[in-house]
């Protein structure tokens, strides 16, 4: 299916402006965290920030192989994919972990599966959780170490954490499902303007209306001082609950900030979904060559983690 897509780059300017300030007064991070490859989670992002991905750049080869990673990773849980390819009958349908769209620059893939709920009453009813696993690849273009010139930028942060997170999610909600269904996405190309998440949206697997409630998890691989950033779209008062409840669970210290459109939740948000961003925040590796797997706070991936579980183990069996 052709899906053409003509929205700005609504992530890159902002993100430009948003970096470039910070980029003047914060030098590279100085954390000492456990290496990424001591935690479960590590091995994946190891595996997403390495060289043979080329730093996943959005319609790049690197990116195609990522989205086929992500999908042998979702068929060894032995999940159920989401998709299907396209067929001239419903009985000639079958089910794929890729949902391919295309734009005038290229073709891309989202990737996601249903963990189906328990409730016969409200498993027809969808937690979606997400997070896009493209970054910049070798092109100096948009990002903040223009000097390196064409190099690998990793994007460990960026948004490798969050890849590995929600397969991690992923996972657990396979072993103890909810009482709603929960749809599990990596979204593709969103470093160029939210384009994954907008394709996924004008041809959704379920309907838009029974979505309940979108959490997003962009870079969240760099906890520092306990600190969550949250940043929230239509969420209820009871959305709200179930935030300050996990972050108090897990001993994190939320910060609710104003959205700033810079990620997928916020194509949800404009569908009326209730949507909330989950980041630990900015730093001065972003969209550089220094974003790697070993500077990642594998313990405080972990937490948060935790904290998107409880989350969406509460909104999904209310």
């Amino acid at each position: 299916m052709v899906i053409e897509i003509t929205r700005g780059s609504l992530k890159r300017a902002a993100a430009l402006a948003i970096a470039a300030a910070s980029a003047c007064q914060s030098a590279p991070s100085t954390i000492v965290p456990t290496p990424a490859a001591a935690l479960p989670l590590g091995a994946d992002i190891d595996t997403l920030a390495s060289r043979a991905f080329g730093g996943r750049g959005a319609g790049t080869a690197g990116d195609d192989s990522t989205a086929d990673f992500l999908a042998r990773r979702y068929a060894q849980l032995g999940l159920r994919p989401a998709f299907t390819i396209s067929c001239d009958s419903p009985l000639n349908c079958r089910p794929s972990y890729l949902q391919r769209f295309e734009t005038r620059e290229g073709v891309y893939h989202n990737v996601g599966v249903i963990v189906d709920g328990l409730d016969p009453a409200s498993r027809a009813e969808y937690v979606v959780v997400g997070a896009h696993f493209d970054h910049l690849g070798r092109s100096p273009s948009y990002s903040m170490d223009r000097d390196a010139g064409f190099v690998i930028r990793p994007g460990a942060d960026d948004n490798a954490s969050g890849t590995a997170a929600v397969l991690e999610l992923a996972r657990r909600f396979a072993k103890h499902r909810t009482k709603r269904s929960i749809l599990f996405l990596n979204f593709d190309a969103e470093e160029l303007g939210l384009l994954g998440s907008y394709a996924f949206l004008r041809a959704p697997p379920v309907p838009k209306s029974a979505m309940v409630f979108m959490l997003n998890l962009d870079m969240v691989g760099r906890l520092r001082g306990d600190q969550l950033f949250i940043e929230t779209l239509r969420t209820t008062s009871g959305d709200r609950t179930a935030l300050e409840n996990a972050a108090k669970a897990t001993g994190l210290r939320p910060h609710f900030v104003p959205d700033d459109a810079r990620s997928d939740h916020e194509n949800f948000g404009r569908e009326g979904i209730a949507a909330v961003q989950v980041t630990t925040g900015m730093h001065g590796d972003y969209h550089t060559r220094a974003d790697i797997a070993a500077r990642i706070n594998a313990v405080g991936l972990a937490r948060v983690v935790d904290f998107a579980e409880q989350v969406a183990r509460s909104i999904a069996d209310r």
